[in-house]
């Protein structure tokens, strides 16, 4: 069964060189293998929610 594993992150927005912060953060998660699932507009700021598989190794590993 596939398992995964979630992170949330807040990202504060008040300026447009914020928007290059944050997908500069958010390529570093992708290329570790985390995928955004949802992203909220908020105040202050977006949060967005990822996840990514747990790999087989891990998963075995861990019994």
């Amino acid at each position: 069964m596939t398992q995964f594993e979630y992170d949330i992150l807040f990202f504060e927005v008040k300026k447009r060189g914020d928007y290059d912060k944050m997908r500069s953060i958010l390529n570093e998660h992708g290329a570790n293998g985390w995928e955004v699932i949802s992203a909220e507009a908020g105040d202050n700021g977006y949060t967005t929610f990822l996840k990514r598989e747990i790999g087989a190794r891990q998963t075995e590993a861990s019994k």
